[in-house]
Formats: structure tokens, C-alpha cells, sequence
């Protein structure tokens, strides 16, 4: 194994016996020093960050890079430490605001509901922590290039009760889980293959988008829900929008309206806090 393998193995054995604080403060400096050595994903930061925000200096682009470094840090160590949550009351971790109480009124409606989600804040202790409150929670994932990890970050995401669907021909047994009442989540916030994106607008440049989300609600009538977990110092704050509609009536348009929604709430969280997204991903890699 790599050193960065017996690294994980090492976090992976520690961290669930630290409490939650020491857990997001060691992750946040593992974010700091990932942020000094990793120029590779740090140039991609900061080149998107200064794409996003052309009108803030160098300083404000620097920090906010690394603030997302340490973000990414701590939502790796409090996705170790997950499965301390056994012991613990999910609102001491996530605190729903006042949406949940849509959420809830949709589940009871019994036609299932995608969570239309970004790599912001913890969206990892989200899904574990919702799959403990009960909520039947399928995800689709891309199958990690490293058997360990993708084994690892598998056991962790399933630990209290969740579905995790291999990305490749997943379409068939999300849509079927969707149609038995469970709740699907998606990020949709990533570059996706030209051959297999929309173009919509994200930070008033197009970005190449998943049209998943679109359409797995076609095929199912499963209202979308976009979710974000607001970070604050020792808790994040689920946040569910009111659910995307489209008033397209041919499926193409509906497709291209719906994607573009979502992408703009999306865009509307990151904005109000921009160092809880994951800037060092390639984001507009493909184009047009």
C-alpha cells in the first residue's frame, strides 16, 4: 500500500475515537496543508476562482481557495468519524431548518424525491445522517480508481442504512427505487463528458452539466428537492429549496430548463458561501 493508503488506513482506525470538534479541526488542517503542497489543484482553484470572480483581488482569491482546502479537509476527517453518529443525535450535527418540514410532506406523498445536491459543505455526513433518520436514501457514485478507498468511503456511506448505486447502468435501479418511495441523491455540480452534458450557465460562463437530475424526474414524477449543508463552526444546516419545476411542454426544453434551475441554485449557495464548494474540481473543463 501507498503511503497516502496507509495514511487513510491510519485516519480511518483513529478518527471515529476523537470527538466531532477535534475531528472538523484536524480535517481543517489537513485542508491547510494539502492547500500548501498540492499545486496542481490549487492553480485549478484559484484559476476558477478568479474566472468566478473577476471583480476580488488575489488576496480574497487566495483565501477563499484555501478555506475551500479546509473544507474539503474536515468533510473527509467528519465522514471518518460518521460512524460515531450511532452515539450521537443527528441534530447535533445537521440541524434541518425550516424545510425539512417540506421534505417530510413530500415523503408521505409515497412518490419518492431526488435530492438535487453539490460537492458543498459535508454533503457526505448528509447522506449518512439522513439514512439514519430513517429516510430511505439511494445514491449514484463513479467507482473510486482504488479498490481500498472506494471499499472504504462504500462502508461509510452504507453504514446507517443507505443505498450506494455503481455510476454505470444505474439509471434502470434508481428509477425503480424512485418508483418504491426512496429518495435519490445527485450531485450535479460537476464537469460532465461533452457527448453527455448541457451546456447552462454557471458563474455567466456555460458549464458542461449532468442532465440526470432532469431526467430521472421525467421518468418518475419524483419532485426535485435541491439540498445544501451550510457549514458553520461545529454544525452545518440542511437547507432544502421549494421544489424545480419546468412549464416546458416538450421534453427536450424541459430537460434543458430543469438542468439549468438546479445549476442556478447551485450557484446561489456558492455565492453566499463561497468557500464551502470544491473549487479545486476542473469545472468548465469541457466546452462548448
Amino acid at each position: 500500500m501507498t503511503l497516502v493508503g496507509r495514511l487513510a488506513e491510519t485516519l480511518a482506525a483513529r478518527v471515529p475515537k476523537w470527538d466531532l470538534a477535534t475531528a472538523t479541526a484536524r480535517g481543517k488542517g489537513l485542508g491547510r496543508l494539502a492547500y500548501r503542497l498540492d499545486r496542481r489543484h490549487r492553480d485549478t482553484a484559484l484559476s476558477n476562482l478568479r474566472r468566478a470572480y473577476p471583480d476580488r483581488d488575489q488576496t480574497w482569491h487566495e483565501r477563499t481557495a484555501q478555506a475551500s482546502f479546509e473544507q474539503m479537509g474536515r468533510t473527509a476527517l467528519e465522514l471518518l468519524w460518521s460512524p460515531r453518529l450511532v452515539d450521537h443525535p443527528v441534530e447535533q450535527v445537521i440541524r434541518p431548518d425550516d424545510s425539512m418540514a417540506l421534505f417530510e410532506e413530500t415523503l408521505r406523498a409515497g412518490n419518492g424525491a431526488i435530492l438535487a445536491g453539490a460537492h458543498y459543505g459535508n454533503w457526505e455526513l448528509v447522506g449518512v445522517a439522513l439514512a439514519k433518520l430513517g429516510v430511505p436514501l439511494v445514491s449514484i457514485a463513479r467507482p473510486l480508481d482504488k479498490p481500498w478507498l472506494d471499499q472504504l468511503i462504500t462502508g461509510l456511506r452504507t453504514s446507517t442504512g443507505a443505498r450506494v448505486l455503481p455510476k454505470h447502468n444505474a439509471f434502470r435501479p434508481a428509477l425503480r427505487a424512485l418508483r418504491e418511495g426512496s429518495v435519490l441523491a445527485i450531485l450535479a455540480d460537476q464537469n460532465t463528458l461533452a457527448p453527455e452534458a448541457l451546456f447552462v450557465p454557471y458563474f455567466d460562463r456555460l458549464a458542461a452539466t449532468t442532465p440526470a437530475v432532469a431526467q430521472f424526474h421525467l421518468h418518475s414524477d419524483a419532485p426535485i428537492l435541491p439540498m445544501f449543508a451550510v457549514p458553520y463552526d461545529d454544525h452545518y444546516r440542511l437547507a432544502i429549496d421549494p421544489p424545480v419545476e419546468t412549464s416546458a411542454s416538450e421534453h427536450d426544453d424541459a430537460v434543458l430548463e430543469i438542468t439549468a434551475t438546479v445549476t442556478a441554485r447551485i450557484e446561489h449557495y456558492v455565492r453566499a458561501c463561497p468557500e464551502a464548494w470544491l473549487w479545486m474540481h476542473d469545472r468548465w473543463r469541457e466546452r462548448p
